[in-house]
């Protein structure tokens, strides 16, 4: 027996909430045991986030600078450059989204293989629930 499991349901209803009411409602997913989630293999880092606001930083950048055009223009009185706040807000979030696929890169290349051998290497003590690597300190 595995420690995930498929379900799908499907419920409905008839009640008064001060009036006649109907409702019905389904449901899939996927559960998993504490054991099994102990148990899992380490998983590695995504690359979505990083992805996601490398392609979506010009329309973020354009957000940014029009907002703090407007700050500039409302509190100090003084019209900034638009194109500048944008260039600045988009080379900024860029820079950001490139140093976080190089973290998510380093991470699966570096750390990563090393926590998935140490775990391809464990065990699991089925008297007292603690998984260890032989031949290290518990």
């Amino acid at each position: 027996m595995s420690g995930l499991s498929q379900f799908s349901a499907v419920t409905g209803g008839i009640g008064w909430t001060g009036s006649p009411a109907i409702g019905g409602a389904w449901t899939t997913g996927t559960s998993q045991t504490q054991l099994s989630a102990i148990a899992a293999p380490p998983p590695k880092k995504s690359y979505r986030n990083g992805l996601l606001l490398l392609f979506l930083s010009p329309l973020l950048a354009a957000i940014v600078a029009e907002a703090a055009f407007l700050i500039a223009q409302r509190v100090f009185g003084t019209t900034l450059i638009y194109e500048h706040l944008a260039t600045i807000s988009f080379f900024g979030l860029e820079i950001g989204a490139i140093a976080l696929l190089l973290r998510v890169f380093a991470f699966n290349k570096n750390i990563w293989p090393r926590l998935f051998r140490d775990w391809q290497m464990s065990f699991l003590c089925r008297r007292c629930g603690r998984i260890f690597i032989p031949g290290s300190a518990l």
